[in-house]
C-alpha cells in the first residue's frame, strides 16, 4: 500500500470516527434535553376559589400533557371543588387548604367546571377549562 492510498484510508477512517462522535453526542444531548423522553415538568394552573366565584373562570390546558391544578381555597370559609362533570375530574378543598393534583386532559373542548357542593353552582362558582392543543 502506498503513502497516498494510507493516507487516504486515514482520512476516511478520521471523518467516519468524527461523525461516529457527532452522531453519538448528538444522541446524548437529545437524553438530556428537557422533554426528551417526557420529563417536561407539568404545566401549573392555579385556581382560588372564594364564596362563591373561581378566579381566574376560564383556564386553558393542552391536551395529552400533564397539568397540577392547584385550587387555592385558603380564604375560603368552606369547603370548595372543581368538578368538571363531562371528564369525571374532581379536586376538593377544605377550608383554609390548598390542594393540588397531577393530572392529563386527552380529549380537546371546552368543559364547564362547578363547585358540586349543593348551591354552590347556582350562587356562581362555575368556571371554562379549555383543553387544547395549542
Amino acid at each position: 500500500m502506498g503513502t497516498e492510498s494510507r493516507n487516504r484510508f486515514g482520512r476516511r477512517f478520521c471523518l467516519a470516527i468524527a461523525a461516529l462522535a457527532l452522531a453519538t453526542s448528538a444522541r446524548a444531548q437529545a437524553d438530556l434535553a428537557p422533554g426528551a423522553r417526557g420529563d417536561t415538568p407539568p404545566a401549573e394552573i392555579k385556581i382560588v376559589s372564594t364564596e362563591f366565584k373561581y378566579v381566574p373562570a376560564r383556564v386553558w390546558a393542552v391536551a395529552g400533557r400533564p397539568v397540577t391544578l392547584v385550587l387555592d381555597n385558603s380564604k375560603a370559609e368552606t369547603e370548595h371543588g372543581i368538578f368538571v362533570p363531562a371528564l369525571g375530574f374532581r379536586l376538593m378543598a377544605r377550608a383554609g387548604e390548598i390542594v393540588r393534583t397531577t393530572t392529563v386532559f386527552d380529549k380537546p373542548g371546552e368543559f364547564e367546571f362547578v363547585c358540586d357542593n349543593p348551591g354552590h353552582r347556582e350562587a356562581g362558582m362555575k368556571g371554562m377549562l379549555i383543553v387544547g392543543r395549542f
